[in-house]
């Protein structure tokens, strides 16, 4: 399959602070791929980078390639052609990006009409279609109601039905399930499925919750303090993955994701580093239980690793090896 998005070497810095260092992956056409961390890993910024959504003193650098164009080099009127049309985000919470003095129907009329030159009449119809299509029920009333007049799932709902009303290729998922109740999260991860395998979609979604990924995603993407420090494919890391990070990541959830039966819950030691103030060499040492002096002082490059995907650890071969590496 041909590359949709290929990121390589990108680097972001805010007000001079940097927070992404060396983040490089691709996503194929139709592809769905998790990209998992802790809270302040880089998720979230490396989504809005891709998009184009970072402050007036954000500096990127590398390359961020969507269907060959160039997105860090792109004008503004580039960038607002291409968001809603070919590339489009959910955020993280629903009720804080609709806005709440405005119908909810309207506002997916909106983005119909930015990007397409039809009438109301016709993106109305739209929109009603695409909220019966992710389970709404009374699409046509709800076009008129106002989100303090809906639940977070409904909320949820109505932002994936505007992401997905231009029928965009590349769609980005900021934790799309993590303000919602077990039962509805279910629900909007089948439907994201249904969506994904039904419109030859390619979705990043991003998350913390590694039994989400686990469930909808191909390949997962670590993330740790700004960077990349795996890359492979779910079944792989579930059994074998190749960093003591996402190893200790699958040691903290209290159900394990390939037997899907309780164990142990282990806690990861330490707090997460601070990209902005990295530790020396490998940024996960002063957390891992099995760093060296070398890891101390080495900053590990991403690399090719057992199984066919990359891993930014020095002693992965080692580890693999001996069976320490889980």
């Amino acid at each position: 399959m041909a590359d949709l998005l290929r990121v390589a070497d990108l680097g972001l810095s805010i007000g001079g602070t940097r927070l992404l260092s060396d983040v490089s992956f691709t996503l194929s056409e139709g592809e769905v791929v998790g990209l998992v961390g802790e809270s302040g890993s880089g998720k979230t910024l490396t989504g809005l980078t891709v998009m184009g959504l970072l402050p007036p003193t954000a500096e990127a650098t590398g390359t961020v390639e969507f269907q060959g164009n160039d997105l860090l080099t792109a004008g503004p009127e580039e960038l607002r052609r291409l968001r809603g049309s070919e590339l489009s985000m959910i955020f993280q919470e629903p009720r804080a990006s609709l806005h709440p003095a405005r119908p909810v129907g309207k506002q997916i009329v909106d983005v119909v009409r930015a990007h397409e030159q039809v009438s109301k009449a016709v993106a109305q119809d739209r929109a009603c279609d695409l909220l019966a299509q992710v389970g709404l029920p009374n699409p046509r009333r709800t076009l008129s109601a106002y989100t303090h007049e809906l639940s977070g799932g409904m909320c949820q709902r109505i932002m994936i039905a505007m992401a997905l009303v231009c029928e965009p290729r590349l769609l980005l998922a900021d934790e799309p399930t993590t303000a919602l109740d077990v039962t509805i999260q279910a629900q909007i991860i089948e439907l994201l499925r249904g969506l994904a395998e039904e419109r030859g979609l390619t979705v990043l979604l991003i998350s913390h919750n590694l039994g989400v990924v686990s469930d909808l995603c191909s390949r997962v993407i670590t993330m740790y303090c700004g960077q990349v420090v795996t890359v492979d494919r779910t079944d792989h890391l579930l059994r074998h993955p190749q960093h003591p990070y996402p190893w200790a990541l699958l040691q903290a959830s209290a159900v394990d994701l390939d037997t899907e039966r309780e164990h142990e819950w282990t806690g990861i030691a330490g707090t997460p580093a601070n990209p902005a103030r990295p530790p020396v060499g490998c940024r996960f040492h002063p957390r891992c239980p099995h760093r060296t002096e070398t890891c101390e002082s080495t900053s590990p490059d991403l690399v090719a690793a057992e199984g066919g995907g990359l891993t930014r650890c020095l002693r992965h071969e080692e580890l693999t090896l001996s069976g320490v590496s889980a």
